[in-house]
């Protein structure tokens, strides 16, 4: 019956070990003991002769497609609008008729290029 005993009180003192270890934290938190470290703190001032790096230069956007290109392109239709695979992107009118594209390619858009191809371009014959 000791042994039974002793091994119980090992497994119960293992138990009560991990559960403390587990609801510390909890605890402080709930007693408000960590409450003066989740203050934002105000950033401490540069050093003298700091000097700040120049502001990073934005980015222009690709030129649009033409017209004429748009005309004689079959699109692909995307979130409900046509897109266009120009330049290396893909481009859509926007609110109020202004091209948009997106900076990185949308994972259907990426498998539907395998299947865009410039023949499919309708050539006007004169």
């Amino acid at each position: 019956m000791n042994r039974i005993h002793a091994l119980y009180s090992a497994k119960t003192f293992v138990f009560s070990a991990k559960t403390l270890v587990l609801m510390l934290p909890l605890a402080a938190v709930a007693t408000g003991a960590m409450s003066g470290d989740a203050r934002a703190q105000p950033a401490p001032p540069p050093p003298p002769g700091y000097v700040a790096p120049p502001p990073a230069p934005a980015q222009d956007a690709p030129p649009a497609p033409p017209d004429a290109y748009i005309a004689t392109v079959q699109p692909e239709y995307y979130e409900g609008r046509p897109v266009y695979w120009y330049n290396g992107s893909w481009y859509y009118r926007g609110p109020g008729g202004a091209w948009g594209y997106y900076r990185t390619e949308p994972a259907f858009l990426r498998d539907r290029r395998g299947h865009w191809n410039e023949h499919a371009r309708y050539h006007y014959h004169r």
